[in-house]
């Protein structure tokens, strides 16, 4: 019952690690990314499986070489320097993201690096900016 109860444990933990807490659903956050990139050509890069899946699933072609891109780590965001770098973790906006898709209180919010933003070299609708919290 000991080991049953560890290796539930060790399930759990390897789950929240994968989606933290405060992160949307994939589902929610690849409308909001759809939306973003629509102005650009409405490609993204993506190299996650969940995001992926969810992206595709909200009609959004994924392409390697897109301008637009979904990050999951800052190692990601260091290579993917000079593009416009969409994360779900604002602490990763200091790392050089340039927009952060979080659940705030329960609700979708959008935070700008307008720095990355701007050398990303992407026209984003004028919408974004408006519902975004520059930082």
């Amino acid at each position: 019952m000991k080991l049953k109860a560890a290796v539930l444990i060790l399930m759990l933990g390897s789950f929240s690690a994968w989606l933290p807490a405060g992160d949307l659903p994939p589902e929610v956050a690849a409308k909001l990314i759809k939306i973003i990139a629509t102005a650009s050509g409405g490609t993204v890069s993506c190299r996650d499986s969940g995001m992926k899946a969810a992206l595709e699933a909200a009609g959004v072609t994924v392409d390697s070489n897109s301008r637009v891109v979904w990050a999951t780590n800052p190692v990601e965001i260091k290579m993917l320097k000079g593009r416009l770098i969409i994360v779900g973790r604002k602490e990763f906006l200091s790392a050089g993201a340039s927009i952060a898709i979080v659940e705030d209180a329960g609700k979708p919010k959008i935070y700008l690096n307008q720095g990355s933003v701007t050398a990303s070299g992407v026209a984003m609708s004028d919408a974004i900016y408006k519902l975004g919290e520059k930082q």
